[in-house]
């Protein structure tokens, strides 16, 4: 497989005539709903700092790894291209156009799934609420809507039931809902 560096070049030739000078480009290992970012460098005189792109480091791994890196990489270097121009960077309408012209994916198709991690369970209605993160001061909806008028009621507080080992991708198929 090719270096981001290397896609890069061949990307910044093909579509945007060598006009972009590379930026920082680096993996990120945390990224998981994303498959990329672009972070525009600062342009002030004495905080000058560069461009970055990352790009997940779980599209290694897929199947069709190569294809994927590089279908992000396009993606985020018209990010990129816009901000050199000074121009609005986001999903703009220029963006589009330059996204179908290269023939560049909006979404990430294999986006990584985290796991549910807790239970929580309404003590009165028994209803169990699967979280991937610790919660806050939650109460449990159907029975604050039924008994309270729909405010919070400290009566229906959810309880952590249990905590779920690390390969729980999915909640078991009960009344679950998720949070």
């Amino acid at each position: 497989m090719l270096s981001l560096s290397d896609i890069f070049e061949e990307i910044n030739q093909e579509h945007f005539d060598g006009f972009l000078d590379p930026p920082v480009l680096r993996w990120n290992s945390r990224l998981r709903s994303s498959a990329g970012r672009f972070f525009p460098g600062s342009r002030k005189f004495f905080l000058r700092s560069p461009p970055i792109i990352e790009i997940a480091s779980y599209l290694q791994d897929e199947e069709k790894g190569e294809a994927l890196i590089r279908d992000t990489l396009a993606h985020e270097m018209i990010h990129y291209w816009l901000w050199v121009r000074r121009k609005p960077y986001g999903h703009t309408p220029e963006f589009w156009s330059k996204m179908t012209f290269m023939g560049v994916s909006r979404y990430n198709t294999v986006p990584r799934t985290r796991p549910y991690r807790y239970v929580y369970r309404c003590e009165h209605c028994c209803s169990e609420f699967f979280a991937r993160r610790k919660l806050g001061p939650l109460a449990c909806a159907k029975c604050c809507k039924l008994h309270s008028g729909g405010k919070y009621d400290i009566r229906f507080k959810l309880l952590l039931a249990q905590t779920l080992g690390v390969g729980s991708l999915e909640a078991p198929q009960t009344q679950a809902e998720s949070v």
